[in-house]
């Protein structure tokens, strides 16, 4: 079988779970098929004629930037709507398609991609099959009543990606150029990224208001990515969330739930400790902000007896006032060899998200490695655990913490059921069901 893969691009240079989860299915794949990915590249401003270029890597499929693709905004907001919707020429991408004539295009995003594409894989019959790695594309304020009196405010849900006003165009090419993926792990810029990351997200800032032109612009981009998503064929959706999310855009939608994993995954619940840990050694993985409940949380543990618990933090590079008290432990961003060793000392892992979210590779991480987990019924990872560590709202969360950290009892329970679960993570059986359940 002939696949063509459309990512935001390879780690480490693209992060999350997008980029790995695409990678790694492509390597798995490479082994019986063959496969070519293609990633949204640098810009040019002053051209609307997209370029293939082959890459030289390690990687066992042929791997392709598109330059000149559409701005890709990485879910910091959509400023400038007008570039995300302007034409290109395809002559490229039409002769990729009819020099390896595949059996599939496999799309993990919209970022970067023009809807004309999608237009000519319909008009040639090559099957797409899209997964849900996010919502990027879908505005809750298109379910109302009146959209384009909505879109006069920045306002929207945690799950809308396209509401916040973003980086500029200029900004935007900057972000995609090779200058900028060469300097991105530098100190210097680690640091200034930092600093930004901190100020922005504790500001307050009102409501952006727009004008009666920017509205229009706002609604054309919104209708842009829903008729590009009533192009894609097959919908993989990687949990219930996601199926319950785009079925509110979509009722009749064409897809299957097949949850997600990588390549990194080893099951070691066997080699796990029953013992728990005196005071209670509670985790946290993810951004330090609004959205992903980190302050709802934090909000929790303060009302909770501090003398039984200490609470651990991954996954940002931003400082936050509350680890200034001893409890409140911050060991920023990790490898995923210290993120596991890191899993061992945890009793439990709490995953607050106000938001909706596909999935979370940091349930099915913890749980192979025999830790215990409490996830919001927004996260798609939810599927994995039984119903009554699944928390609805604060009250619901703060009622399971007390009475957790007051019962080490209750926690050896739960490692006992964590051994008991039907995982799947291991590679080679989800690519076959990826190819049976959406390929075939």
């Amino acid at each position: 079988m002939k696949i063509l893969q459309y990512t935001l691009g390879l780690p480490p240079y693209r992060r999350g779970g997008l980029p790995r989860y695409s990678t790694d299915l492509s390597i798995e794949l490479a082994k019986t098929n063959e496969v070519y990915l293609m990633y949204p590249g640098q810009i040019n401003p002053y051209s609307n004629k997209i370029k293939l270029v082959e890459k030289k890597d390690k990687y066992p499929f042929q791997t392709i930037e598109m330059k000149n693709p559409l701005p890709v905004s990485l879910g910091l907001g959509v400023n400038e709507e007008k570039y995300y919707m302007q034409k290109r020429n395809i002559s490229a991408l039409k002769k990729l398609i009819t020099d390896i004539q595949p059996d599939i295009v496999h799309l993990h995003t919209l970022m970067g991609l023009p809807k004309e594409f999608l237009e000519y894989l319909r008009q040639q019959n090559i099957k797409t099959v899209y997964t849900t790695h996010d919502f990027y594309g879908l505005c809750p304020k298109m379910l109302n009543n009146y959209p384009k009196e909505a879109l006069k405010t920045s306002e929207c849900s945690y799950d809308c990606l396209l509401c916040n006003v973003g980086p500029s165009y200029k900004k935007i090419v900057i972000m995609q150029s090779h200058l900028y993926a060469n300097l991105k792990d530098s100190k210097f810029v680690k640091s200034i990224r930092s600093q930004n990351k901190t100020s922005l997200s504790e500001k307050t800032e009102g409501s952006t208001i727009f004008s009666t032109n920017q509205i229009v612009e706002r609604y054309k981009l919104r209708k842009y990515y829903l008729e590009m998503f009533k192009l894609i064929d097959m919908f993989h959706f990687n949990s219930s969330v996601s199926k319950q999310y785009f079925q509110k855009y979509f009722p009749d939608i064409n897809g299957k739930i097949v949850s997600i994993t990588h390549s990194g995954l080893k099951d070691q619940r066997k080699e796990g400790s029953s013992c728990v840990n005196d005071p209670i050694h509670l985790g946290y993985i993810g951004p330090y902000d609004e959205k992903k409940g980190f302050y709802l949380y934090t909000k929790i543990l303060k009302n909770l007896n501090s003398n039984k618990f200490e609470a651990h933090f991954y996954g940002d590079i931003a400082d936050r006032a509350i680890f200034k008290d001893k409890k409140y432990i911050n060991h920023g961003i990790l490898s995923a060899k210290d993120l596991n060793n890191e899993y061992k000392t945890l009793d439990l892992l709490v995953v607050p998200s106000l938001w909706h979210e596909t999935f979370g590779y940091i349930v099915l991480e913890a749980l192979l490695m025999g830790v215990p987990c409490l996830v919001s019924n927004n996260v798609g990872s939810k599927d994995l655990i039984p119903n009554s560590w699944v928390f609805k709202d604060k009250n619901d969360l703060e009622r399971m913490l007390n009475y957790i950290i007051y019962s080490p009892a209750k926690i050896q329970q739960m490692k006992s059921m964590v051994s008991k679960l039907n995982l799947n993570y291991k590679m080679d059986e989800h690519v076959n069901n990826i190819i049976t359940e959406l390929y075939n």
